[in-house]
């Protein structure tokens, strides 16, 4: 077995997101509050963006209605996938609702109530009214493919465009069904036969997303099988499979678990598979929100687990532990940095 490391996030991160919620104890809700009940936005960008930028320059927020009935403020990655981790450890930060603070928090944007009532603004100051959007979508597995027309497209650069676009889809479904139930967005300047408007395409997501989550949220397992020069591979994934999902699990766990019982071509009994399973849940218990499972890959006598976990907690050492008790032999692990959660890449549906 590897044994590695805790890596814990640096003391100027720390102290960065701390500093923001020890001002914002002290003074910074009371006083974002008393300027949004003014309706003084100037006042609220003074109280907001010097101190949001001190934890990350480039980190967006905003401020809006929450889905509690209270004010929302959501300070998100702004598209770079670099920041998702950070985000998601100042949302983490954040102080437990009390049920007397009108104040919820967000690490992603949320939709608008009424997208099609959305008016955008290009960098150029043309006003794209979202009512006028459509969309060509082509389901590809998990995922919709899609294709979206403006009439004034023609009058903006591909950038602008495709800009326009992203921010259209984080208007109508949210930052995170973006990123989780949206594949490959292009764009066109000549109006789709096949198109709809936006608030089909929240109903599609809405629809697709039933089909591989749970009422209470829990994701979908989904059967892959291939074949290998060492003999046939089974393969299981969640679904979606994504980092924003948990931003925070920023390292990818690889273990080996050699296996005894075989089935058909090497693949494991029914017996090694009960026992393969029990493993994974001893993991999902002691790694709780620290760290999760969320792929394997079986074939000829392994079964490689892929885990993400969060190295600024004792995940990591919590899942070596849980291991290290394997009965069949040597388990062998190896950790990468991969927030993007390439490791899983070819596993995605």
């Amino acid at each position: 077995m590897r044994i590695f490391g805790r890596r814990g996030a640096s003391d100027s991160e720390t102290r960065r997101i701390n500093g923001f919620w020890t001002w914002w104890a002290q003074k910074g809700a009371l006083a974002c509050g008393a300027a949004l009940d003014a309706d003084d936005q100037d006042a609220l960008v003074a109280l907001l963006a010097r101190r949001i930028d001190a934890i990350e320059a480039g980190l967006s927020w905003e401020v809006g209605p929450g889905p509690l009935g209270g004010r929302l403020l959501v300070v998100s990655a702004g598209g770079n996938p670099d920041h998702r981790a950070l985000a998601r450890r100042w949302l983490l930060a954040a102080p437990e609702p009390d049920g007397v603070s009108p104040w919820e928090f967000s690490d992603q944007r949320p939709p608008v109530d009424d997208p099609v009532e959305a008016v955008l603004t290009t960098p150029g100051g043309a006003a794209i009214r979202l009512a006028d959007m459509l969309v060509a979508a082509r389901q590809n597995g998990a995922h919709f493919d899609l294709t979206l027309f403006h009439p004034a497209f023609p009058d903006l650069a591909d950038d602008a465009r495709l800009q326009v676009a992203f921010h259209a889809l984080d208007t109508t479904l949210g930052e995170s069904s973006t990123e989780l139930w949206i594949g490959e967005v292009d764009t066109t300047t000549a109006r789709p036969r096949d198109g709809f408007g936006l608030d089909g395409l929240s109903v599609a997501v809405r629809n697709l997303r039933k089909e591989y989550v749970d009422p209470d949220g829990n994701p979908a397992w989904v059967l892959l099988h291939g074949e290998s020069p060492q003999g046939p591979v089974i393969a299981s994934a969640v679904v979606p499979l994504h980092p924003v999902t948990a931003p925070n699990l920023t390292h990818h766990v690889g273990v080996m678990v050699p296996y005894v019982g075989f089935g058909e071509r090497g693949l494991p009994s029914a017996d090694a598979l009960r026992e393969l399973g029990q493993l994974e849940d001893r993991l999902a218990s002691t790694l709780g929100p620290d760290g999760r499972v969320v792929a394997h890959e079986t074939t000829n006598g392994v079964r490689l687990l892929h885990a993400y976990v969060d190295p600024t907690t004792s995940a990591p050492q919590r899942l070596e532990d849980t291991v290290d008790g394997w009965v069949h032999g040597d388990v062998v692990t190896r950790v990468d940095t991969d927030p993007a959660w390439d490791a899983v890449r070819p596993l995605r549906a």
